[in-house]
């Protein structure tokens, strides 16, 4: 702990780069009520505050859907590096606008220079916002169905078409250039950090798991999912090996055992378990950890009307928080190849017994549900406060009643003890998860967004 606390503090002090962003007309009134003169002088160079926050939380909603509909998109490592990357893209797409910030390209991970916005010009940051976050849409999501590409162009022109309505012809071509110049940098970035088009071989048939009493083994028809995520360049240097837990509890078949009495407690769980249990079970299974983390903040964002300058840091945030995390806890994974609970309970209590939800093709320990639902809800808390209502609505449509909370500390421990009442995890294994997740989000926390 005190060589992670050291390191925090060193994060925190490190030299900065210093950002030329462009400071513009404070004053902006909605174009649909000023002259295209006052729309010249006050719109085009108005500051990314002055802007809602609507673009961003479309193509975020866009590929939450995508998360969950295209093929091998939606398991954890893949979807949370979408995230990281949208999010990064995003926010240097619009910092300029942001005079009070600055980039934060020489505080992550060996990220090269990236564009420099002219600030002799102007630029539509909404605009710079829907053109990088497009473009890292489709380098991210590269395996989507010409139905589901349709959908993204659509996106991406109905905003245009709008802009391009009301914004100078070459004020908006500046800033579609800029914004795509800035993903296509962080998407070349981000093709040497391991986990590149990982979505096409997510089950890489050269890893074989080690064999041995309490080791994890796969099910019948089922390949490890991502054994190498561990070793994937992180965001932030350094964070995984500052993060990393101390061992499971030792495997076992005594009754008197740690290991044992978590195994016995996750199948005493599902027998006559409490209905609520089962609904918290499946309800928090249906979107990929990272995208639940995603929803969340959109419904905090939109609740208090963030603007396109808030949302675009609490996204950054967020999404280099689930990254980092699912890195560390898949580190974590497959250094330890603890089995799971169905593999224990079969053999020891219960030869037909089943989970409530589906067991997953990777090690119990920890839990990528439970550290990615840490960090995002640490990074949430140093936003926003912990004590933050907010009501998660994502999969209203699916049938299920939208979930309240008044801390985001309170959400992640429950979306932690899913895991539990679904019968895939034992309690260690997503305590220590949010534990990890959260001192991964410190690290984000301590990143210098803003100016000094």
């Amino acid at each position: 702990m005190k060589t992670q606390l050291k390191s925090l503090l060193l994060l925190a002090g490190a030299s900065l780069i210093i950002f030329t962003g462009c400071k513009k007309n404070d004053n902006f009134v909605s174009p649909s009520a000023q002259s295209a003169t006052t729309y010249d002088e006050a719109v085009q160079g108005a500051k990314t505050s002055k802007f809602n926050g609507e673009v961003p939380a479309k193509w975020y909603a866009l590929a939450i859907n995508l998360s969950r509909t295209t093929p091998n998109q939606s398991p954890g490592p893949i979807n949370s590096r979408a995230y990281g990357y949208m999010g990064l893209a995003l926010y240097e797409a619009v910092v300029p606008g942001m005079p009070s910030h600055q980039s934060i390209q020489r505080q992550l991970n060996g990220l090269p220079g990236l564009p420099q916005a002219d600030c002799s010009h102007k630029y539509y940051y909404p605009a710079c916002a829907n053109a990088s976050l497009a473009n890292m849409v489709r380098h991210m999501f590269g395996n989507t169905s010409p139905a589901q590409n349709f959908t993204i162009d659509s996106l991406e022109n109905s905003f245009n078409t709008l802009f391009k309505s009301t914004v100078p012809q070459q004020v908006f071509d500046r800033s579609v250039s800029f914004g795509q110049n800035i993903s296509n940098a962080i998407y070349d970035w981000s093709k040497s950090d391991g986990g590149d088009q990982a979505y096409l071989v997510p089950f890489p048939t050269t890893y074989i798991p080690p064999a041995g009493p309490g080791l994890w083994v796969p099910l019948p028809g089922q390949l490890a999912l991502l054994p190498y995520w561990g070793n994937n360049r992180t965001f932030i240097n350094n964070d995984v090996a500052s993060t990393q837990p101390p061992p499971p509890p030792a495997y076992s078949i005594e009754s008197s055992s740690k290991f044992y009495q978590e195994e016995l407690e996750v199948y005493n769980e599902s027998i006559n378990q409490d209905p609520e249990h089962v609904i918290i079970a499946k309800y928090w299974a249906i979107l990929p950890g990272p995208s639940v983390s995603i929803s969340i903040l959109s419904s905090v964002l939109s609740g208090k009307n963030s603007n396109l300058s808030v949302a675009a840091e609490a996204y950054c945030k967020v999404g280099i928080a689930i990254a980092d995390a699912i890195v560390s806890c898949y580190k974590t994974k497959y250094q330890y190849n603890q089995e799971r609970p169905i593999t224990f309970i079969r053999a020891n209590f219960n030869s037909t017994w089943v989970p409530v939800i589906a067991t997953p093709p990777f090690p119990d320990y920890t839990s990528a549900h439970s550290a990615q639902a840490g960090a995002s809800a640490r990074v949430l808390a140093d936003i926003f406060g912990d004590n933050t209502t907010f009501t998660d609505s994502s999969i209203n449509s699916l049938g299920f009643t939208p979930r309240i909370f008044t801390k985001f500390s309170d959400c992640a421990n429950e979306i932690a003890l899913s895991r539990f009442y679904g019968g895939i995890h034992v309690r260690t294994s997503n305590s220590v998860g949010v534990a990890q997740g959260n001192l991964v989000g410190m690290y984000v926390s301590a990143l210098k967004f803003k100016r000094d």
